[in-house]
């Protein structure tokens, strides 16, 4: 068969980029390549010679002109071997390429396009010495060629050695600033040392050299998508639908989509437009994502991309409940969900009060970041993340743990590329505050107050310092401290969710009402997706609902005087629902009944009256009638407690027919009016005294005076566990004799310390269950009747659910003397709180 002269070999035939140009042949070499084919061309069917191989390879079809040029092994001609190189070049099977390479013989030197086809092939293996020196010797061989200088300054970037190839890159600039594809190569240096602004700015020279090359221009939207410009960069592939393949089209368009999501977390200029990006962006997956699925198997990993990425999108948007079916729909296909999702995912199951998912999720991206040089910002949120959900799932040990392991991976300082001089690590500022954070969360009041004060003096304009350093005041029943620091706050960031929020939540504690309403409506408003917000808004629902107290006591054993045995006493209260902000209404009743010397004893009460309550003030009035002895009485009570700062509270009552007279009084017909009063001082949550005084008139002519100092001072405190020292003393002195029908010594003195423990059961949010211990022993002197010892314990559960019920109950047993005698007492006594 003849030889076909050029379109034989594809040597010569294959069309270049504008990077690459080929020597013609001369005749000679034309001969030669007839010569060295002739095997080959024997080898090959009539049907499948040479020719229409080498053809078929030109349109796609690699397969069949790689075998035949296979089958020609250690015989094959130069021809054929640069043949094949080029061949499986275009096959994508470089470890081919460089193995027909290396059997050309020493000293070749093949065209520039088989030296350029060989050169790539050892760069596609990451073979960077081999590549780098067949870049030179393509080089040297065809020095007109800027593919092998480009090639040569980019195989320098992929191999790490990145001075070398900046080096290089600068000095083609340099030599040739107009060469449109040294702009080119000096841009992947950039990108590939992480500058993608200074690539974009290379590839942009390059167009403005070369605007109407298809390469430049594709290498230009390349840039513009490394430097996080996807909407412009599908914007111009738009514009040049020949350069971009569908599968193409569909990454451009799904990297705009995500560019959307990622703006939609940042912060907006007003809380309307909060969302707005976000629903943009939701939008178009909800276009995008059944178009694609039409596709079918071409375009799976796209459709796998965008609802993946539509994770953020929906997380943005705040509809946590959507993204966690969508994420366990894609579990259920089997699909892998990628870890930079996870956070997303593991914030959701949080935000969802699933805090045991959101824990395992968020140590599996800890676990595969482990050995990444995870992004500062992303590594912090993901280890606050950790924390707060072991927190809420009641781990505070492992959670503590967490923050230990991670506390120093923040440096003070950081150096910013441009700045001349180091700034303040926003991070570490962050971390400092989880740290306060997990000292309130777990109790350990004093050490959040004196971290966060101490951060407030180093940052005094940090609004978000000062809102959190007030919620620890609200923690310390500290309102008005909390107040104090909100104003300051409110001065810098008035529209803050966060200053707006903890001044409702003080509202709410200092009792004003309709400054409390306001800021719940308006950050409600404002973002009802936000968690504080809707616990504000949850604490105002509650608060505007009626209330149902009960209070009693049950005798199991008792030989007191004072209380009788089987006695029983139960005294309910429902209050309505706030009336204009300051007014609630109240009616009630009572029974208590005990078994005495004389006979049982019973009294029964009915009250009705108001309650009024504005800030620092709580008034109290109420008629009453009462059933004892013989026939019904009525009766008055007036009380009133005012707060005089966060630390002082006064307040006293006036009774006529008091309900403390003892029963066995009213058993035997005698009543008392009485006058109260108490001063109370309030440290913090730690640490309280109070003052009372009380003188009472009993009908039958006896005055009481009691005097009473009580006071609290917590001991020990962990997340789970409380201690408090309780210290109580007391007297009275009584003007009439013993000879009246119920215990009325002289005078007494009553004094006890206890030590009080509160055992958390089980917590899960709103929910509690505890368990509390209490056990006193101190003494207790009579006149006339010398002094003995006192032992009291007690034992009680309370339970709290939904800010709605608070509900107790304690044994308590005391061993005391009466007169002399020892009398042993054993009681339950229970409270509940009912708001509906």
């Amino acid at each position: 068969m003849p030889c076909k002269g050029r379109s034989a070999g594809i040597a010569a035939n294959r069309p270049l980029s504008p990077c690459n140009a080929t020597a013609g042949l001369t005749g000679l070499s034309l001969l030669a390549a007839c010569a060295a084919l002739a095997p080959a061309l024997a080898l090959a069917s009539p049907g499948n010679d040479y020719d229409s191989l080498i053809a078929r390879a030109r349109a796609g079809e690699y397969e069949p002109a790689l075998v035949m040029l296979r089958q020609q092994g250690p015989t094959a001609s130069q021809r054929a071997i640069q043949d094949r190189i080029l061949i499986a070049g275009w096959a994508g099977r470089p470890a081919e390429a460089a193995a027909a390479y290396e059997t050309l013989p020493a000293g070749a030197t093949p065209p520039a396009d088989v030296q350029l086809a060989a050169a790539r092939a050892y760069r596609d293996l990451q073979r960077w010495p081999e590549a780098l020196a067949a870049y030179r010797a393509g080089l040297r061989g065809h020095p007109g060629q800027a593919a092998f200088q480009a090639g040569e300054i980019m195989t320098l970037a992929d191999a790490g050695q990145a001075q070398a190839a900046l080096t290089a890159g600068e000095r083609w600039v340099a030599r040739q600033p107009r060469n449109a594809d040294a702009r080119l190569a000096l841009g992947y240096v950039h990108a590939r040392q992480g500058r993608p602004f200074d690539a974009l700015h290379q590839t942009d020279q390059a167009l403005d050299i070369a605007p109407s090359a298809p390469y430049v221009q594709r290498e230009y939207i390349y840039a513009l998508q490394r430097a996080r410009l996807p909407g412009e960069a599908l914007s111009r592939a738009a514009e040049h639908p020949g350069l971009f393949d569908a599968a193409d089209m569909r990454r451009f368009e799904a990297d705009a989509v995500a560019q959307q999501v990622r703006l939609a977390s940042m912060p907006t200029r007003s809380e309307a437009e909060r969302f707005i990006i976000a629903d943009r962006a939701l939008a178009r997956y909800d276009e995008l994502i059944p178009a694609w699925r039409e596709l079918g198997e071409a375009a799976r990993g796209d459709v796998l991309r965008a609802r993946i990425d539509r994770l953020h999108a929906l997380h943005a948007r705040v509809r946590m409940a959507d993204l966690v079916r969508e994420y366990e729909a894609l579990r259920a296909e089997g699909v892998d969900v990628p870890r930079y999702a996870l956070n997303d995912v593991a914030s959701a199951y949080l935000y969802l009060r699933e805090p045991e998912k959101a824990r395992d999720l968020y140590r599996q991206v800890a676990a595969d970041g482990a050995t990444r040089d995870d992004d500062p910002v992303d590594r912090l949120s993901n280890e606050t993340g950790l924390y707060y959900s072991l927190v809420e799932a009641e781990a505070f040990e492992d959670a503590s743990d967490t923050l230990t392991a991670t506390r120093d991976g923040y440096p003070e300082w950081v150096y910013v590329r441009g700045q001349p001089s180091r700034i303040p690590n926003d991070l570490k500022l962050e971390r400092l505050q989880t740290d306060a954070s997990a000292s309130l969360l777990a109790d350990d009041t004093e050490t959040a107050q004196r971290s966060l004060e101490d951060m407030v003096r180093e940052a005094p304009n940090n609004s978000t310092l000062l809102a959190q350093l007030a919620a620890t005041y609200r923690a310390r029943s500290l309102p008005r401290a909390s107040e104090r620091t909100l104003k300051m706050a409110e001065t810098l960031t008035p529209r803050s969710l966060g200053v707006e929020n903890g001044q409702g939540f003080g509202a709410l504690e200092l009792q004003e009402w309709r400054q409390a309403e306001a800021l719940s409506q308006d950050t409600l408003a404002r973002a009802p997706e936000d968690l504080v917000s809707r616990r504000l808004a949850r604490q105002w629902e509650v608060h505007n609902k009626a209330e149902l107290q009960i209070n009693g006591y049950r005798g199991l054993a008792s030989d007191s005087p004072v209380s009788g045995s089987g006695d029983f006493g139960i005294d309910a209260v429902l209050y309505s629902k706030p009336l204009d902000y300051n007014w609630r209404v109240f009616g009630g009743g009572g029974y208590a009944a005990g078994d005495f010397e004389e006979g049982r004893g019973t009294y029964r009460w009915v009250r009705t009256g108001a309650q009024w309550r504005d800030r620092d003030l709580t008034v109290e009035g109420e008629v009453s009638t009462h059933d004892y002895g013989h026939g019904v009485k009525p009766g008055l009570r007036l009380s009133a407690a005012y707060d005089v700062d966060d630390h002082w509270q006064v307040g006293g009552s006036a009774e006529r027919i008091s309900r403390e007279t003892p029963l066995r009084a009213l058993a035997s017909g005698i009543s008392s009016n009485s006058l109260s009063g108490f001063v109370r001082w309030r440290a913090n949550e730690r640490r309280e005294w109070t003052l009372a005084l009380s003188p009472s008139h009993f009908s039958d002519g006896n005055n009481r005076w009691s005097l009473g100092l009580s006071g609290r001072e917590r001991v020990y405190t962990t997340p789970h566990l409380k201690a408090d020292l309780e210290f109580d003393i007391s007297t009275q002195r009584n003007s009439g004799g013993s000879d009246v029908p119920y215990f009325n010594p002289r005078a007494d003195l009553m004094l006890l310390p206890s030590l009080r423990l509160t055992h958390t059961l089980y917590r899960r949010y709103e929910t509690a269950w505890e368990q509390i211990g209490t056990v006193g022993a101190g003494a207790y002197s009579q006149r006339d009747y010398g002094t003995g010892g006192v032992i009291a314990l007690g034992y009680g559960q309370r339970y709290r659910a939904n800010d709605v019920l608070d509900m107790g109950a304690m044994i308590t047993g005391i061993s005391r003397p009466y007169d002399g005698d020892r009398e042993r007492e054993l009681r339950i006594v229970f409270d509940l709180a009912y708001r509906f």
